[in-house]
């Protein structure tokens, strides 16, 4: 009987041991306030898959990691960017040709070919109703065109002119209403889609360099540039944020939650910034970015992973939380790989790059 208590008290204090264990690891998690309950969630997941009880390998999600279309391959085309529409039923294409062109990339048919260009598509945003996109590039009339699209019918609906040079960057507001560009001239403009007036209802000249991405949440605007400070506007108050990054700033994406911020910079690191403290999360290493502006993006259904392409031909996906490399993929004949973009619901991403190719990639 006195061994039988002691057997009983020993397997109690190793479950107690067990459970502080665990209890420990997730209040690490909880400590960091810049983590959103989604990555909580999953971490606590992962936790109990990568390391549980008896210390289990690493039991990770499916990644879309096999080609599985290619849409498009014209090895004289260079192909900057490739995006989802919001459902990701539809995508939208655009580079060196200086056509936009709309592919279904579940079956792998072009829908429609969009032409008013003069020069490379640098940058695509669709609507949130998918009505409307707006496009950017290096056009060299002057001022320099930014571009509003009727999808349906193909024609453009606007065309705003006043940047002084060629317009790397472009976003819609929620309710498409007003369009933001960003410039090699250093200014991002914000256009009324409303109105009928040529002249931008605001100017922002704050950077001392290209702007080279942008994006809009709600009332807060966040830009990078090449200057290497990345600048948070609070369109609504009137302020603005500035961060010293400290190395060319190519790509910024906001995480759905916009807690945090990925920033990629030309020293070939993606770090991930809290939005509001600006502090620094993670760093994210492998690829190579030195020279190009290469796209990464949140990737997974709770963005649990980071993916990006790189100048010598290869995709990376990372952990979110510990930053290792879980896919290193070769693709697009070893080319440089300008865009990745990631299904809103599906297991499925778009790669495009300067072999003249856009590539779906599905799961195993």
């Amino acid at each position: 009987m006195q061994f039988a208590n002691h057997i009983f008290i020993y397997s109690l204090i190793v479950l107690l041991n067990v459970c502080e264990l665990i209890s420990n690891r997730l209040a690490k998690q909880l400590a960091n306030p810049t983590l959103s309950i989604t990555s909580l969630l999953a971490a606590s997941n992962r936790y109990s898959k990568d390391v549980g009880m008896f210390g289990r390998d690493v039991d990770y999600m499916s990644l879309p990691t096999q080609p599985h279309r290619i849409l498009t391959k014209n090895p004289g085309t260079l192909i900057h960017v490739v995006k989802y529409n919001t459902s990701g039923q539809y995508c939208l294409s655009g580079g060196s040709d200086r056509t936009i062109t709309l592919w279904n990339p579940s079956t792998g048919s072009k829908i429609k070919t969009y032409s008013a260009h003069g020069w490379e598509i640098l940058d695509i945003i669709v609507a949130k109703d998918n009505s409307k996109f707006a496009s950017c590039g290096g056009d060299k009339t002057v001022p320099y065109p930014v571009f509003l699209w009727d999808v349906l019918s193909g024609s453009t609906l606007r065309r705003f002119t006043g940047h002084f040079s060629r317009v790397n960057a472009v976003d819609l507001n929620e309710e498409a209403s007003v369009v933001i560009s960003g410039s090699f001239d250093a200014t991002v403009k914000l256009w009324d889609c409303k109105s009928q007036s040529r002249v931008p209802i605001q100017t922002i000249d704050d950077a001392k360099d290209s702007i080279t991405s942008l994006q809009v949440v709600g009332h807060e605007l966040v830009t990078g540039s090449v200057d290497g400070k990345l600048r948070t506007y609070d369109l609504r108050m009137g302020q603005l944020t500035t961060d010293f990054i400290g190395q060319p700033i190519t790509c910024l994406k906001q995480s759905s939650d916009s807690k945090t911020l990925l920033i990629a910079t030309l020293n070939s690191q993606l770090r991930l910034f809290d939005k509001s403290t600006g502090g620094l999360l993670q760093t994210f290493l492998g690829h190579t970015n030195t020279t190009y502006r290469v796209r990464s993006c949140f990737a997974g259904i709770d963005e649990g992973y980071i993916i990006s392409g790189s100048e010598d031909g290869q995709i990376f996906i990372w952990d979110y939380l510990d930053a290792s490399i879980i896919h290193q993929i070769k693709a697009h004949d070893g080319k440089i790989i300008a865009c990745v973009d990631f299904h809103a619901e599906r297991n499925q991403m778009l790669s495009c790059a300067t072999d003249g190719s856009v590539i779906v990639w599905e799961a195993n």
